[in-house]
């Protein structure tokens, strides 16, 4: 049964969580927002403090050293790193997955390697790299074609495979110690049969971080583009057990990036209240304008549609249930009411919703970067349209 209260130890990681983001992320954010480089400030000193509350390791099964939390206590946890700043967060919860996936399909012989050196090392960060120049969205909904999707290449050679090619739009690259990098084995087939994931420390030869990405949101969530040129990677480098963006590690991105949206969306509407309470026209406060007051409610029950969704997403993950229709509906709903949240949060602003020095602006910037993270809203939305059409029963009912 599906239960939305918390268990006395969420709650004691709900408070040490905002504790920790109210005392490390929010004094930092601004400076970090604005910085004009990127590399030269990341908040080095955030993570080291993070990961001594094991706030960068909480993905890690417990053979490994870690408390390996469900889906839920995640949402509960990052509904308050992200308050301050949605791109500080990320950066640790992108870890989350990374460990989550390689603890889920990695051999025991990677997982004693690799999140052991994880978990012993407080900078070391995780990411995947699946995404390409001209193959992104594609991978998300793989038009199975030889001459589409990933076409990083990996040859076989002896006991190692060899990687030729880009990667772009790359999460936490720059400042990684390990990727999961999709690569394709086999270009005579489509996209998903010709492709497996390597795990690739990033001091191997030959991989080049090309670039930086300069974003207008989640700045300080580096991403970077990948240069790999004859990278050598031995052949037990290679994940035999392929999860799947519809199974586990499916469940795992869309509850991780829905959560830090309501958070966003949550920040964004608790800023226009307060505003709303102060802001004084015709002798009272705007929250009591008709309009103003339409629109505070119209955002608070957008905000809790979506936290409600993901919710019951994290929950279905949580007992095995998880259900791809639900998972791409909820990426999607949860993404969109951000946006939608922060834009109508800026106009209640007024002028000042684009000034630097409040903090609406950049709740929006942030927001709009959601709409792509983990597939365009049109890609899955378009799965879960070719999902429910083999929902039927024969009442011409949806069967789940």
């Amino acid at each position: 049964m599906l239960d939305f209260d918390l268990t006395e130890e969420q709650k004691a990681l709900q408070k040490m969580a905002r504790d920790f983001a109210e005392k490390e992320i929010r004094p930092i954010a601004e400076k970090l927002d604005k910085s004009q480089n990127l590399l030269q400030d990341f908040p080095w000193e955030m993570i080291k403090k993070a990961d001594a509350l094991g706030l960068r390791t909480i993905a890690l099964p417990e053979e490994y050293g870690g408390p390996g939390y469900d889906l839920r206590t995640w949402v509960v946890l990052i509904d308050e790193l992200s308050y301050p700043d949605v791109a500080c967060a990320k950066i640790l919860t992108q870890c989350w997955k990374g460990a989550r996936r390689l603890a889920e399909q990695g051999t025991k012989a990677q997982k004693d390697r690799y999140l052991t050196a994880f978990r012993d090392d407080p900078t070391y960060l995780l990411g995947g790299a699946r995404t390409e120049p001209g193959s992104g969205s594609d991978n998300q909904l793989p038009y199975e074609a030889p001459n589409a999707g990933v076409m990083l290449t990996a040859q076989r050679q002896g006991d190692h495979y060899v990687l030729n090619g880009r990667k772009h739009f790359i999460s936490n690259s720059p400042v990684a110690k390990m990727l999961v990098v999709t690569a394709r084995v086999d270009k005579t087939v489509g996209g998903v049969a010709g492709s497996r994931s390597f795990i690739v420390p990033t001091d191997t030869p030959g991989f080049k971080v090309a670039s930086v990405h300069d974003k207008t949101g989640f700045r300080m969530y580096l991403q970077g583009e990948l240069d790999f040129d004859n990278v050598k990677v031995p052949v037990e480098n290679l994940l035999e057990k392929e999860g799947g963006r519809g199974g586990a590690e499916g469940v795992a991105s869309k509850v991780e990036l829905a959560a830090h949206a309501m958070t966003l969306a949550r920040a964004a509407l608790d800023a226009a209240i307060k505003y709303a309470n102060e802001r004084i026209q015709g002798g009272q406060a705007i929250i009591h304008h008709q309009a103003v007051a339409m629109d505070i409610a119209e955002m608070y029950q957008v905000l809790h549609a979506g936290r409600t969704l993901l919710w019951r997403l994290a929950w279905a993950g949580d007992t095995g249930q998880a259900d791809p229709a639900l998972m791409h509906s909820t990426k999607v709903f949860c993404t969109e009411a951000a946006l939608k949240i922060c834009l109508t949060a800026m106009e209640i602003f007024g002028g000042s919703g684009v000034m630097r020095e409040l903090p609406m602006q950049k709740y929006v910037r942030d927001a709009m970067v959601f709409q792509h993270m983990d597939g365009t809203q049109q890609i899955n939305r378009i799965k879960v349209g070719r999902i429910l059409a083999t929902r039927f029963n024969q009442e011409g009912r949806l069967s789940r």
